[in-house]
């Protein structure tokens, strides 16, 4: 059986086109993917011919949508269950290079162990948004900072901590408040509304914490804001640029999902999705497109 596609075929050129759905694989389920969100990576992907050791491939890292077929050695997930996952699209380090498992597409295949399910409060949309910003954000407190996850007996255990959340309207911010709210700390994003660009604002963030703080997460990691960030803290605290963060863990059901965009035209939107990246027009909502609503 075929499906439509968004195929990645050499750098600067992609389109929609039929191609097979993907078969699932050991450790893997089939989706059929209902939303797709966009990543400032993709467009950079696209434009640069970053990652990609192998074309054609299908680009895209967030997703969500309903189970159509289990893999071998899969339990956890059954068909007709509603999923969001981070895809593995055809970037090195030993991940997939055969364009099966990237977001941009009506059929993908999906690691179970990077998959989570959807629940019932909750839309394709939204949920499309999770799972690269949410394990970003658990990844750079719970996996460099250490602190205890609150999904393990670690919410509220922080209280009294001050943590500095650079990018707080990004997906990547978002979700680190949200983590660092139920940990306990006390985010300076969530309290006190500051102005990143302003001429002052490391004094600001000072004024409002009451002095240095100890730590702080960089979710924007750019040269300013990382030279902020290291400004501002005590001597001693710690500093984790997301940027540099690693897979965290995944948040299960204790946050809300970020407030989405969505593009009309299914795949053929995705020209739009990235311009709204490229030129910097994404701030506090996550940009998604629908891949069934293709024609």
């Amino acid at each position: 059986m075929s499906q439509l596609a968004l195929v990645y075929e050499s750098k600067n050129n992609q389109s929609v086109q039929s191609k097979p759905i993907p078969e699932p694989v050991k450790g893997h389920i089939q989706v059929r993917i209902e939303a797709a969100a966009f990543n400032p990576l993709d467009y950079k992907i696209f434009d640069y011919g970053l990652f990609v050791e192998k074309y054609p491939t299908c680009l895209g890292a967030d997703a969500a949508g309903e189970v159509t077929k289990i893999g071998p050695d899969v339990t956890k997930f059954k068909v007709g269950d509603r999923v969001t996952f981070m895809c593995t699209p055809n970037f090195p380090n030993g991940l997939a290079n055969d364009g099966e498992r990237g977001a941009f597409q009506q059929y993908a295949l999906a690691d179970a162990s990077l998959t989570t399910k959807i629940p019932a409060n909750a839309d394709y949309d939204s949920a499309s948004s999770f799972p690269v910003a949410g394990k970003t954000a658990a990844a750079a407190l719970y996996g460099q900072l250490k602190f205890k996850e609150p999904w393990l007996g670690g919410e509220g255990a922080y209280k009294g901590e001050k943590i500095v959340i650079l990018g707080g309207s990004s997906s990547v911010g978002s979700y680190a408040i949200q983590l660092a709210v139920l940990s306990g700390l006390e985010s300076l994003s969530a309290t006190a509304v500051i102005d990143r660009s302003a001429p002052d604002v490391a004094a600001q963030i000072l004024a409002a914490a009451g002095g240095p703080v100890k730590y702080v997460v960089d979710s924007i990691s750019l040269p300013p804001t990382q030279l902020l960030g290291v400004e501002i803290l005590q001597p001693q605290g710690n500093y984790e640029p997301f940027w540099n963060s690693v897979e965290g863990f995944v948040e299960r059901g204790v946050l809300k999902f970020n407030r989405v965009v969505v593009l009309p035209g299914g795949l053929r939107a995705w020209e739009e999705g990235f311009s709204l990246h490229r030129q910097g027009k994404v701030s506090g909502t996550k940009i998604v497109m629908r891949p069934q609503e293709t024609k």
